[in-house]
């Protein structure tokens, strides 16, 4: 168990360089335990393959027809996705190749996050979920945020047992074990912070059990969420570019805060979990 967390304010996290990660062999398991929060890992990507990644993520605006509206996501998100995922996959098999050209000429990025999560998950092998007919789910999304865009407010929990898309899932990761991670890769001049509040997952009730994810119709006390979340206490996180970051998102309420300034925030990410017996780590977005 991680005794000394360095950041505590209304969560707590760990704030650590990559080099220190064999000092923490349990630290995603803190997490599932509540001993910590999260875990905000320094240095994970060079500044130089950053400066790569960076360069080649061209695109200016959104794809069309996207479900994330103006928001330009690369990659396919199995949480606005129906119940047949079978689109997904195959995109899924296309994006991961998109993301190994993407990331060439440095650190391969599934081989450096499987390693990393490897070793602070008690040397558990991190894989990928495979649905019954062979398909690899997708690693990971890039996510960009221009100025004055942000990423509304969410439970990863929500997704989890409220949407149609993680059936299979579900009957495989550990319920209570549902976290978030994103890697920066370009941070915002102001703004763009994950935004935490002092809400969790246990208060809320989701009376729509099977699109409330997507529609955000839970409730606390009777009222939306949305209409009550701002007179909860907060608190902000901004880590730098080439931080990974790992934390309790299925059961803390949290948003990414609109970008200010010019330069946009860049992160890829996802979502972990545990297999039932916690045998294994999932990743997976």
């Amino acid at each position: 168990m991680i005794k000394s967390p360095v950041a505590k304010s209304l969560y707590n996290f760990v704030e650590l360089d990559v080099s220190e990660i064999g000092n923490y062999p349990e630290g995603i398991i803190d997490i599932c335990d509540r001993q910590i929060h999260g875990l905000v890992v320094k240095n994970f990507i060079s500044e130089e393959d950053i400066s790569r990644v960076v360069s080649r993520l061209t695109r200016k605006g959104a794809f069309p027809g996207s479900s994330f509206g103006d928001v330009l996501i690369y990659g396919p998100a199995l949480y606005v996705c129906d119940a047949d995922i079978t689109q997904y996959c195959e995109e899924a098999v296309d994006f991961r190749k998109y993301c190994r050209q993407l990331f060439s000429g440095g650190a391969d990025f599934e081989t450096r996050l499987t390693e990393v999560l490897g070793a602070m998950s008690g040397g558990r092998p991190v894989e990928l979920p495979v649905t019954p007919d062979g398909y690899a789910y997708t690693p990971t999304t890039i996510r960009v945020l221009k100025t004055g865009q942000e990423m509304g407010w969410h439970f990863e929990n929500q997704f989890l047992h409220c949407t149609p898309g993680y059936r299979h899932l579900e009957t495989i990761v550990e319920p209570e074990d549902h976290l978030s991670y994103f890697v920066v890769l370009s941070a915002a001049n102001a703004g763009g912070e994950l935004v935490l509040y002092d809400l969790e997952w246990s208060e809320t009730e989701w009376p729509d059990k099977e699109h409330g994810g997507t529609r955000k119709n839970g409730l606390v006390n009777g009222q939306l969420i949305a209409s009550v979340m701002e007179d909860y206490d907060q608190m902000f996180l901004s880590p730098q570019a080439g931080s990974l970051v790992v934390f309790d998102a299925g059961r803390i309420l949290h948003r990414v805060s609109a970008v200010e300034g010019s330069r946009r925030r860049i992160t890829v990410g996802g979502f972990l979990a545990f297999s039932k017996e916690r045998e294994k780590l999932f990743y997976w977005s």
